[in-house]
């Protein structure tokens, strides 16, 4: 069951789509929010690899002004869209059902700026060292913003991706946060 842990949402139940997702732990989720509780409010956040929505929706929930999903998977993208309007949060987001890198390098060309961008990319998968790349050159991070790389515990993330340098990681059993900013 995965579920909103705090806010406006506090409680309710998310759908899960069906298939190979790897819904983040409600202890691990909280312990994330509780890092970032001072950046959450009217932020700009964007959830990479979104699967469920979860953790964007966990931002709205929270106060975030606005959340962009991007999510490839065609099964996720209603399930998605349907957690949103179940919660009365579809008119502060907007979803990219597209390969992450070629979302982020069209919001690059908006120049759109996040103060949280947050990675949940399959454990294992090359695509979240090529989504920090893309981060650190294209600069979506606004001033005093953090990027979040969610990732196996065992896993020891690069110190740098071009201008992002990590400054903390966090491990909660056999899953990790790796913090990033400018």
């Amino acid at each position: 069951m995965v579920r909103v842990i705090s806010g406006l949402a506090r409680g309710r139940q998310l759908k899960v789509p069906k298939g190979n997702i790897r819904p983040l732990s409600d202890q691990a989720k909280e312990s994330l929010f509780n890092i970032l509780v001072n950046q959450v409010k009217d932020c700009d956040f964007l959830d990479l690899f979104a699967g469920s929505g979860a953790v964007g929706i966990e931002a709205l929930s929270r106060g975030a002004r606005l959340a962009i999903f991007v999510e490839i998977d065609r099964r996720s993208v209603p399930v998605i869209r349907e957690n949103l309007m179940d919660l009365g949060f579809d008119d502060r987001a907007e979803i990219f059902a597209l390969p992450v890198n070629r979302a982020l390098k069209i919001l690059g060309k908006k120049q759109a700026r996040f103060d949280i961008i947050f990675l949940g990319a399959p454990y294992g998968s090359s695509e979240l060292d090529r989504a920090l790349k893309l981060l650190g050159q294209i600069g979506m991070l606004k001033m005093g913003g953090v990027v979040v790389a969610e990732h196996r515990s065992k896993l020891i993330l690069p110190e740098e991706f071009l201008q992002l340098k990590k400054f903390r990681t966090e491990k909660y059993g056999d899953t990790a946060f790796s913090f990033y900013k400018i």
